[in-house]
């Protein structure tokens, strides 16, 4: 089992040092959350909490996440940065695909494509894409995307991208990892026919395990079951040695440690960063190693 550290609301000037320090104590890699922007007035209800409003300030930073990963790819050796999540039908798929392509090149194919249909219609009325179409969409911009990495001159011809041949570059040198985040039914089983499975907390552990085994039956169903698979999980409640060996045991691959904002911390220093990093690592990564 991997451990990540997630990023998101974390003060942009801090960032490398965070990304040193991960390294540098056993992490594998930095979970990389983004929007564009936070409307003063959001339409759309947020899923997450029972009144439907977001719970952050708009003052809180989002690097673009592409962008961010190749510059901390470049101070690591070792790091990856998965996005969690990255919400791709909000973008055209050509932008997305080169965004993506130049961070996997740059980073020495150190990335993994995190994506979601996303949940603000704002955000996409501001990009001038159609939010009732996100999940379809997303689905044929994952084909397209694919092609495109392979190189060579590709083409299309679909329910929402139709182009003669086209030819991207750079394109990375080794596949592009995706893995898709969400819990509806449609969510799992578009899941199911890729590489991984982002679980985004704070989720109760007795929930992510039954989306597991909701989720295993999507890829009996898909025939994928067989395959190589990653599962990256967050958990409600304080770290617990005995509850990551329960959610290893049912499949979880990767355990991605909270954002400093959800335990308290919306501003801390880095030496503080660098005291709960090895503190946690020594708490749960090398034992895990055992």
């Amino acid at each position: 089992m991997d451990f990540w550290q997630h990023v998101s609301f974390t003060e942009t000037d801090q960032l490398i040092d965070i990304a040193k320090i991960a390294e540098e104590v056993g992490f594998a890699g930095l979970g990389i959350g983004e929007h564009f922007v936070t409307p003063a007035k959001i339409v759309s209800k947020y899923p997450y909490t029972a009144d439907g409003v977001i719970w952050w300030d708009p003052t809180v930073e989002w690097p673009e996440p592409w962008a961010l990963a190749s510059v901390l790819a470049s101070h690591t050796q070792r790091l990856k940065f998965v996005t969690d999540i990255y919400v791709l039908p909000a973008r055209d798929v050509f932008t997305a695909a080169k965004a993506v392509s130049s961070a996997a090149c740059l980073s020495g194919n150190r990335v993994i494509l995190g994506a979601a249909v996303g949940w603000m219609a704002d955000e996409f009325e501001l990009t001038a894409q159609d939010f009732h179409t996100r999940g379809r969409r997303m689905d044929e911009m994952l084909e397209v995307m694919a092609k495109l990495f392979e190189g060579g001159m590709v083409e299309h011809h679909g329910e929402f991208f139709d182009f003669p041949p086209v030819q991207m570059s750079p394109v990375p040198t080794e596949r592009v990892p995706v893995y898709t985040g969400g819990d509806s039914p449609p969510a799992l089983r578009r899941a199911a026919r890729h590489d991984g499975w982002l679980a985004s907390g704070p989720h109760p552990v007795g929930t992510v395990i039954e989306q597991i085994g909701r989720l295993n039956e999507c890829r009996r169903a898909a025939g994928t079951a067989d395959r190589e698979y990653g599962i990256i999980a967050g958990v409600a409640g304080p770290p617990d040695l005995d509850t990551f060996k329960r959610l290893r045991d049912a499949g979880v691959t990767g355990i991605i440690k909270l954002p400093w904002y959800y335990e308290g911390m919306p501003q801390s220093s880095i030496d503080d960063k660098r005291e709960d990093l090895e503190r946690f690592a020594e708490r749960f990564i090398a034992p895990m190693r055992e």
